[in-house]
């Protein structure tokens, strides 16, 4: 529901009923009541003091009573608001042949008015609510058409001389006044209780709304969560779980020199040492720009992230470590590349490091080729990551665009990680053995925005 469009009947949902007040609220219309009683009371001696009520002592006390009599539906007029409607109808015409002069005071028109205002302001069904309001203003119309035609008779055969200088006979103008008096005083009524229905409506619709929308915001923060430990994780996997995979591969091959010739031994360690330190720096790296994330310092700790520039020594890495990598990429395929978003540049380098460290961890390959391309037409460019090994696959399985989800407890969460980056900048992913030759290969394709540059950093990359 838009809560700035104004509430009209066409918006309002036919089936909420307002609540019942709660017992703290009856114990507040008993206090009411007893001041209204005490002001009618009050007021009506007034009346008395003043010659109002006449002389007729037992019309006076009727008064009183009639009077007191016509407070009552006010205790549970929300509670039972169309009952106490009736009830205080049936009151107002029976008290009126009670007591002549009490249909006149104040007090008396004031109470059936609160009384008919709760009834439509109260009113759970809605429907029932208005036939039972039009038959009460029906039983008003015919009381008055009734009096009128009383009264005209009255004069007629009592052979009274009436006033004839206006428009209408006395008892006519009786019975246009009192329409005109009546048609005001219960339209108002309808009116104001309408309009307290329906803010009460809206204030209802409001809190619904606001609490939407803090389980909304509450929802939001939690994904928010849940997508950095996710992009934490694929980091983590991507950076460290590389350096460590290779610093396993390079301990295994100083062990087996140590037993043969130790001598050997000196540059596998020293490999060792070196990926430590890479390890140690990238997770410095990585904590410095969680820690840099929405503050001023944040592109300045995102520069240090991986780019598209650094798949050079990345390849020269993997085959320093025992996969000789070839890269292909044309001058203007890398000038494009270099040239997109810090984090589509680091999801283009994380996926081809993952891609190569499955190489060396899953395969017996002993070359790998990665090659960057770009292309596309005007308006819808693509940008193209494969690598491609030529040595059998030892644990994987053929996995195809967005569907595959390799099973982390057999093949740990490297295409997983490839599979979810692809997906986040809107590409397709392929992963499975080569067709008419040996080997494996990985191939990730998503589109490409030719006018990013290095200042736009877009969070579908990285999120």
């Amino acid at each position: 529901m838009n809560t700035a469009a104004r509430f009209s009947f066409s918006q309002i949902d036919p089936d909420w009923e307002r609540p019942t007040p709660p017992a703290a609220s009856l114990r507040r219309d008993v206090l009411v009541w007893l001041v209204v009683l005490a002001a009618t009371l009050l007021l009506n001696a007034a009346y008395h003091s003043a010659g109002f009520l006449g002389d007729n002592a037992q019309q006076i006390h009727h008064s009183y009573w009639a009077a007191a009599a016509m407070t009552l539906p006010l205790i549970f007029r929300r509670v039972y608001p169309l009952s106490m409607m009736l009830l205080a109808t049936a009151l107002f015409f029976t008290l009126s042949y009670v007591s002549e002069i009490a249909p006149a005071t104040l007090s008396y028109q004031l109470c059936y008015f609160a009384v008919l205002y709760a009834g439509i302001a109260w009113g759970k069904n809605r429907t029932l609510t208005w036939i039972v309001y039009a038959l009460v203003c029906t039983a008003a119309l015919v009381w008055i058409v009734v009096a009128w035609v009383v009264t005209d008779s009255a004069y007629s055969i009592a052979g009274v001389e009436e006033y004839s200088g206006g428009l209408f006979s006395q008892a006519t103008a009786g019975y246009v006044m009192a329409c005109m008096t009546n048609l005001f005083y219960f339209g108002c009524a309808a009116l104001m209780g309408r309009t307290a229905w329906n803010q009460a409506y809206q204030r209802t619709a409001l809190a619904a709304q606001a609490r939407q929308l803090e389980q909304q915001a509450e929802q939001m923060a939690q994904d928010a969560v849940t997508r950095d430990r996710l992009r934490i994780a694929r980091e983590l996997h991507d950076s460290v779980g590389h350096h460590v995979s290779s610093m396993g591969i390079q301990a295994a091959a100083a062990r087996r020199a140590l037993s043969k010739k130790p001598e050997l031994a000196a540059e596998p360690l020293a490999n060792i040492e070196k990926l430590a330190r890479s390890s140690v720096s990238e997770m410095k790296n990585l904590i410095r720009v969680m820690r840099a994330a929405g503050e001023a310092e944040h592109d300045s700790g995102a520069a240090k992230e991986p780019q598209v520039a650094e798949i050079f020594n990345l390849v020269e890495h993997m085959s320093s470590v025992g996969v000789q990598t070839r890269l292909q990429v044309g001058d203007q395929d890398l000038a494009r590349l270099t040239h997109l978003h810090q984090g589509t540049q680091l999801s283009i380098y994380r996926m081809a490091q993952e891609a190569l460290t499955n190489v060396r961890k899953h395969s017996a390959a002993q070359n790998a080729v990665l090659a960057l391309r770009t292309g596309g037409s005007p308006g819808a460019h693509w940008a193209e990551l494969e690598v491609t090994d030529n040595g059998p696959a030892t644990g994987l399985e053929r996995g195809e665009g967005q569907e595959h989800i390799p099973d982390p407890s057999r093949h740990g969460y490297g295409l997983q990680g490839i599979r979810e980056r692809a997906a986040a900048l809107g590409g397709t992913y392929w992963a499975g053995r080569r067709h008419g030759a040996p080997g494996w290969k990985v191939q990730v394709r998503f589109p490409i925005d030719l006018d990013e540059t290095h200042d736009t950093y877009a969070s579908r990359s990285t999120s």
